[in-house]
């Protein structure tokens, strides 16, 4: 009655079903004569997706009041490469400041990894900019004009 526990590299796979070994041999948007197969992505709806909107609307909303932001007199954001000049968050930094500038990107890099991989897949889905511009605009746009997944489909 007092099994040992299975080490990992003795666990036993999952087994894939009769007659379907082959899915790793080709890929799956092309049919047998090479002909493209179209994916058409169906319309999400829901509680968290409606969270999702609300979040992703406010993000281009800010990229988009960001510039006109000002501290102190200061733009919120600015890299002047001409008059080398760097405001950030309402602070003006000169090239002598280069010090600064390594030791907070090193942290920001930093940040960045720890942050992934923490949360990745919270960010990738949510707050991304490729995703918040492509799912709450350009989606938007080709449901719009080509309606839904069975409308694309016809």
């Amino acid at each position: 009655m007092n099994e040992e526990p299975v080490p990992h590299h003795a666990r036993r796979e999952p087994s894939v079903p009769e007659g379907k070994e082959d899915f790793r041999d080709h890929i799956a948007t092309v049919d047998q004569q090479g002909k493209r197969l179209w994916i058409f992505p169906k319309k999400p709806s829901g509680k968290y997706f409606r969270y999702r909107q609300w979040f992703g609307y406010s993000l281009l909303a800010l990229l988009i009041i960001i510039p006109w932001l000002r501290i102190n007199g200061e733009p919120f954001f600015l890299i002047n490469l001409v008059e080398r000049r760097f405001v950030i968050l309402g602070r003006t930094f000169w090239p002598q400041d280069i010090q600064l500038f390594v030791l907070a990107f090193i942290i920001g890099l930093l940040f960045i990894a720890l942050f992934t991989v923490a949360f990745g897949r919270l960010f990738c889905g949510w707050a991304c900019p490729q995703t918040v511009f492509m799912e709450l605009v350009f989606r938007r746009i080709e449901y719009w004009i080509e309606g839904d997944w069975k409308q694309q489909n016809r």
